[in-house]
Formats: C-alpha cells, sequence, structure tokens
C-alpha cells in the first residue's frame, strides 16, 4: 500500500511537472503571437481546439487584447467559456471581467456575479476581491456591507492587492470597521506597493495631505506618477494640475500638463474635460478653439459638472441672444 502510494505521489509529480513546461512552452508561444508570429498564434489556437485549457484561456486573452487575434470579445467569452467549464479560474474570472465592463450587449451584471462568485469560491482571490466589491457597491443586488467585508478579507489575507486596496478604503471611510487612517495607509501603500491603480491614486493623497502617513511630497510625486502611467483617469487630471502650477516639487510644465488633461477627460472625467475646455477658450497652451472649447464643456455638463453646466447655459444663452438680433 505504501509502493503503491509512493507511486502515484511520484505519477502527481511528474504530472503537474510537465503541465507547468507546458504551460510555460504556452506562455512563450503567446510572446510571439503577441509580437506578431502567425505560427505562434495558430499553434496556441491548434491547442486549444485540442481541449487544452490553458490554451482556451490564451485564446481569449488573444482576443480581449487584439494582440495574436483579432480583437473581440464574442469570441474572448466564447474560449474563456471552454476553459471556464474545466475548471480553470483565471477564465471564470476573466468571464466576469468582460460581463462587468463590457460597453457593448454583452455587459450582464448578473453574469458577471456569477462567475466572480464561482471562482471566489474555489479560492481565487482576484475574484474574492471582486464578489466584495460587488456586495460593498450593491452591483447585481442590495450592497450588503458584512458579506462585502468577508470576501474582501479573505482575498486580502492573500495578499491580493485590489482587496487590499478597498479594505483600506473601509478602514479610511469608517464604514464597517471603526475610522483608522493609519490602518487605512498600511493597507492602500500594500495595495499601492501591488500595482492596484486606485490604491496608487489614494497613497499619494495620503502622502499629499498627511493622513495616516507623514506628509511627503516626494512620496506623494511618485505614487501619483504611477497611478497617471497606469491611465488612472484621477491620478492623470491630478497630476495636470500639479504640472501646471509646479507643485509637490515637480516643478511647472505646461505641455505634460495638457498632454495628462486631454488624457485624462478622454477617459471621460469630468473636471479634465471643463478645464481641457477652459484651456481652449484661454489658449495660453493650446490654440484657441471655440468650437473645441463648447464639445469639452458640452461633455462634462452631461456629467453634471457645475461650473461647466453654467458655462455651457451662458454660451447657449449668447448665441440665442445673437440669432434674434
Amino acid at each position: 500500500m505504501i509502493l503503491r502510494a509512493l507511486i502515484f505521489a511520484v505519477l502527481a509529480l511528474a504530472c503537474a511537472a510537465a503541465q507547468a513546461l507546458d504551460q510555460a512552452t504556452l506562455g512563450e508561444l503567446a510572446k510571439q503571437a503577441a509580437s506578431g508570429a502567425p505560427a505562434a498564434s495558430a499553434e496556441i489556437q491548434r491547442r486549444a481546439e485540442s481541449g487544452d485549457a490553458y490554451a482556451e484561456h490564451l485564446m481569449g486573452l488573444m482576443h480581449v487584447s487584439g494582440q495574436g487575434a483579432a480583437q473581440n470579445d464574442g469570441l474572448a467569452i466564447d474560449w474563456f467559456l471552454r476553459a471556464a467549464r474545466q475548471g480553470h479560474l483565471p477564465s471564470q474570472h476573466n468571464l466576469g471581467v468582460i460581463y462587468e465592463r463590457s460597453s457593448s450587449e454583452l455587459k450582464d451584471p448578473d453574469e458577471a456575479r456569477r462567475w466572480y462568485l464561482s471562482a471566489a469560491r474555489q479560492g481565487y482571490a482576484r475574484s474574492q476581491a471582486k464578489i466584495g466589491a460587488f456586495h460593498l457597491d450593491g452591483v447585481g443586488g442590495a450592497a450588503n456591507t458584512d458579506e462585502g467585508k468577508a470576501w474582501i478579507e479573505k482575498a486580502a489575507a492573500q495578499g491580493e492587492p485590489y482587496a487590499l486596496y478597498r479594505l483600506g478604503m473601509l478602514y479610511l471611510e469608517g464604514r464597517g470597521y471603526g475610522k483608522d487612517p493609519k490602518e487605512a495607509a498600511r493597507l492602500l501603500v500594500r495595495a499601492a506597493e501591488g500595482k492596484d491603480r486606485d490604491a496608487q491614486y489614494r497613497a499619494a493623497l495620503l502622502y499629499r495631505d498627511g493622513d495616516g502617513v507623514a506628509k511627503d511630497s516626494e512620496k506623494a510625486l511618485h505614487w501619483l506618477r504611477a497611478a497617471a502611467d497606469q491611465k488612472q483617469a484621477e491620478a492623470e487630471y491630478l497630476l495636470a494640475v500639479v504640472y501646471r502650477f509646479g507643485w509637490l516639487g515637480a516643478g511647472r510644465n505646461p505641455k505634460h500638463s495638457l498632454a495628462l488633461l486631454q488624457r485624462s477627460a478622454l477617459q471621460g472625467h469630468a473636471p479634465a474635460q471643463f478645464d481641457l475646455g477652459l484651456a481652449y477658450i484661454d489658449g495660453q497652451v493650446v490654440k484657441p478653439d471655440p468650437q473645441e472649447a463648447f464639445g469639452w464643456l458640452v461633455r462634462a455638463a452631461r456629467q453634471g459638472h457645475g461650473p461647466a453646466m453654467e458655462y455651457v447655459a451662458r454660451i447657449e444663452a449668447k448665441l440665442k441672444s445673437e440669432k434674434v438680433k
């Protein structure tokens, strides 16, 4: 019996080693496919069509990114579903991501919740963090702080950055826990170090304001840049302001400020859209353009930005009075 158990153990280890080696091979093929190697894409697809779950997962990623295959969220879902039904947890999570974030008819909060919950129940930390956030934010159902906390804590215990960020925010806001700026800062900085871009933005604010940490302009600027590099819209906007006025020891850089403002505005951040509209009116950094200015002000106004709404109302009133004349 002992010999048989040893044989099974050796076989299991050998199988795991072979699987790891095969995944490493597929990972290398994925890099080649992303670089535009058709043979690599074809080999991944061949393996996926033969039922290899990891290859199916890679096909899904390729269709999401448009690297190595045509960008197509519908096809990505098809491949992720194949892998998910074989128990591949990252694919189950990615189904949740697509169903949650899609801007098309694929958006389905209920399906997102179902797939996140499936992976979360099997211990997948990223999905535990997401299903926790769904409970906290009331996505796909009523908000439930206690249930959200429970899932967030499980994911945070595994060091999952997004969970650390959400847990830090609960301590910062005093929601579900006693308000504790120092504990919030500890968690948010850990999440920032784990490359969560929202945590990086929050860490910048903490160091700027001295909230739970000692004030430190250098660290504030570091985390603000890190978040902006990951295209966090609020960070891009704040960094644009920092470069406009030379705050945090950054020095004034009007051109870089404008570029960041445009990036944030294009992501739909209303304050950036408003400021960009003003920039086209003032014409200090860009060439004055009344039509471009009005367009950005309208975008901000449609999101309920108060000053933008006032500007648009005044402009429209002026245009009407000129027509009457």
